[in-house]
């Protein structure tokens, strides 16, 4: 089987998971816009929330970034040893004590912040869609497809001296802090929505942790392989829900 069938078939396996999350965030968009007093076109909203989640973001950047990965190197046997599992869950949980620092360190002098963390606030169905969408879907767009595209574009301006040298660490490593200041600014709008503004403690909050999660789950994606990126970032939501839900709240 050739590559392009290969990327194919990888982007139709995970296209079910694309298609859950654009439902679930088509179905909040309509109840907010209700609770707005705003007449909610429904069909509109699903309709496009499954072209540009399920269809560009799940689909096409999975059958790319299996290509991107593939040229680059970055593409590693999709399964999972024992050894770096374990590696992974701890990496998952240390991620977690990061996102957790939030209510400590910037949740006191943020009142809006603060106002967030409410045991209402974190619910099952939440989880299960920060888990499949943070955990598959944005690793598939920031990692898989923008990453992998980053070190390939570095990679070329080496231009004919290329040759069949290993591209260096330092173009992975660039990549990699590209890709997580990108997607540390991807939450900015949705910062916005929940606070009404971004102040410069809100942005300087929003930069440094999903930054360093980025980052950290770059360097997964790198090293280990996409699962075990996956894997660390649905598991972060999983222990972060799970200590505010049980032991802080």
């Amino acid at each position: 089987m050739n590559v392009q069938k290969k990327a194919l078939h990888f982007g139709l396996k995970l296209l079910p998971v694309g298609i859950l999350c654009s439902l679930y965030l088509a179905m909040t968009n309509v109840n907010a816009m209700k609770q707005a007093g705003m007449q909610a076109p429904a069909l509109l909203l699903i309709f496009s929330s499954i072209i540009q989640i399920a269809f560009i973001y799940t689909l096409v950047l999975s059958y790319l970034g299996y290509l991107l990965a593939e040229r680059t190197g970055l593409l590693k046997p999709f399964a999972f040893t024992k050894q770096e599992t374990l590696v992974t869950v701890l990496v998952g949980f240390g991620c977690a004590l990061v996102m957790i620092s939030d209510y400590y360190l910037f949740a006191p002098r943020i009142a809006q912040v603060q106002a967030a963390y409410t045991k209402e606030s974190f619910t099952l169905i939440s989880l299960l869609f920060s888990m499949l969408y943070g955990g598959i879907i944005e690793e598939i767009m920031l990692r898989f497809f923008f990453l992998s595209l980053l070190v390939l574009i570095l990679d070329m301006t080496r231009g004919g001296n290329r040759g069949n040298k290993p591209i260096p660490a330092w173009f992975h490593l660039l990549a990699n802090f590209i890709a997580a200041l990108i997607f540390a600014l991807g939450h900015l709008p949705a910062t916005k929505m929940a606070f009404g503004e971004i102040t410069s403690l809100l942005l300087v909050r929003t930069l440094l942790l999903n930054g360093v999660l980025g980052f950290v789950f770059g360097l997964l994606y790198w090293k280990k392989g996409l699962q075990y990126a996956m894997l660390a970032h649905a598991l972060t939501h999983l222990f972060n829900q799970a200590i505010f839900r049980f032991i802080i709240l």
